[in-house]
């Protein structure tokens, strides 16, 4: 199954829900959760006379997943999270390739494939000199992890990359006790909300619009609905003070490397730094050519929640044609998975979950061929819990782990 890219377009302010840090202070998420956007659509369908029956057979014939952030500027090919495997230069962290000068800096690197082609050498038995370690290529200094959105673009034959430096919009609100609907003596509380503007890629002292890129499964007919509901009402919190009006249109990122592309550059790139790091070896006469086995990873572009025997974990296993595979490397750092049900009126469960960003690697003793079919599937469906509320979003090899260089 394809999926059908939307952009969405913030003609106001957004409040997409977050945690509260204080009663007083009302924050928001960078990016769009999938599960708003279905609870946006279900308050449509339900102001055109649905049933509640006929509601949820509505919104189960389409997988919403997440958008993400972007400037509208120029010429955009994708916009994604940054893995936590992303890594950039404690002093001076940026983009090397960002196309304004102000927010060039000593480039982003990722360090997934690196980490993994010692890990299998040690695991091959390679005597190695020296442990891993990273290094700033430009001023010799430590590295941080990066973290956030970031967007590609192209403009003038080059390809950049540029981070998303949100705005917000901060307002201070009289808060309206629940019993008499009028306002509550000495209550006050600030909205914090994702502001439609924000600084331009190309321009140093402009400011364009903000855009939001996610990806839709499901029937074509039910998308159009989709689509109208979201043109009608607000997303997210605060509807009837000024926030959360959009504009969605169909939309496709020019340059998106297909799933068997983004796999085969994947292990092409592992088996060239696997010789790199050989040469370092004390033993390289007694380790292989190259890695045992075809290798994938599994990235989250959402909080992920696993369950194994009834526990919650951190780590996912994944079941390909009858086999169990545990990841051999990962990268993850817990979260917590909640929400507000607004048909309810209460809470949502809350759950341990893996953090967005969360990078998992597999090895398949098989050919790509075997393997395609079940990785569009995952990439389609998701994985762990909770898929059907924006949790478990996932991508397999992201294209940033093809940058074991600075950017």
């Amino acid at each position: 199954m394809k999926p059908v890219w939307l952009k969405i377009i913030p003609e106001e302010p957004l409040v997409l829900g977050s945690v509260r840090p204080d009663a007083q202070f009302l924050t928001t998420r960078a990016y769009i959760p999938g599960r708003l956007l279905r609870g946006a659509w279900a308050e449509w369908l339900k102001t055109q006379g649905e049933e509640d029956e006929g509601i949820l057979a509505q919104v189960k014939k389409l997988r919403i997943w997440n958008f993400y952030p972007a400037v509208d500027d120029g010429q955009l090919l994708y916009t994604l999270p940054l893995p936590l495997t992303a890594m950039t230069c404690k002093h001076e962290s940026g983009f090397q390739t960002a196309f304004l000068s102000k927010n060039k800096g000593h480039g982003v690197v990722d360090t997934l494939l690196p980490q993994l082609a010692y890990h299998l050498l040690r695991e091959a038995g390679a005597q190695m000199t020296a442990p891993f370690a990273l290094t700033c290529a430009q001023c010799d200094g430590r590295m941080e992890p990066a973290e956030g959105f970031y967007g590609v673009y192209e403009a003038h034959g080059r390809v950049g990359y540029d981070q998303f430096r949100p705005r917000y919009h901060a307002q201070t609100k009289v808060a309206l006790s629940r019993f008499r609907r009028a306002s509550q003596f000495q209550m006050l509380y600030t909205v914090n909300a994702l502001s439609p503007m924000a600084p331009a890629v190309f321009d140093k002292n402009g400011h364009k619009k903000v855009m939001f890129l996610g990806r839709v499964y499901g029937d074509g007919e039910v998308l159009q609905e989709l689509k109208r509901a979201l043109n009608h009402v607000a997303i997210g919190a605060l509807h009837t003070r000024g926030y959360g009006r959009v504009h969605v249109e169909e939309t496709a990122p020019p340059h998106w490397p297909s799933l068997k592309e983004r796999v085969e550059t994947f292990n092409c790139i592992l088996t060239d730094l696997w010789q790199d790091l050989k040469r370092l070896a004390a033993n390289p006469d007694e380790l292989p050519e190259k890695p045992d086995g075809l290798y994938f990873s599994v990235d989250l572009l959402s909080p992920g929640v696993f369950v194994n025997h009834g526990l919650p974990e951190l780590v996912p296993e994944l079941r390909i044609n009858g086999r169990v595979l545990r990841p051999i490397w990962w990268a993850t750092r817990p979260d917590m998975a909640s929400g507000w049900s607004t048909a309810w009126g209460l809470p949502k469960p809350t759950n341990l979950a893996a953090r967005m960003g969360s990078v998992y690697v597999y090895r398949w003793k098989g050919s790509l061929d075997d393997l395609l079919p079940t990785l569009q599937a995952l990439e389609a469906e998701g994985l762990g819990l909770r898929r059907d509320e924006g949790f478990g979003e996932v991508l397999v090899c992201h294209p940033f782990h093809q940058e074991v260089e600075e950017r």
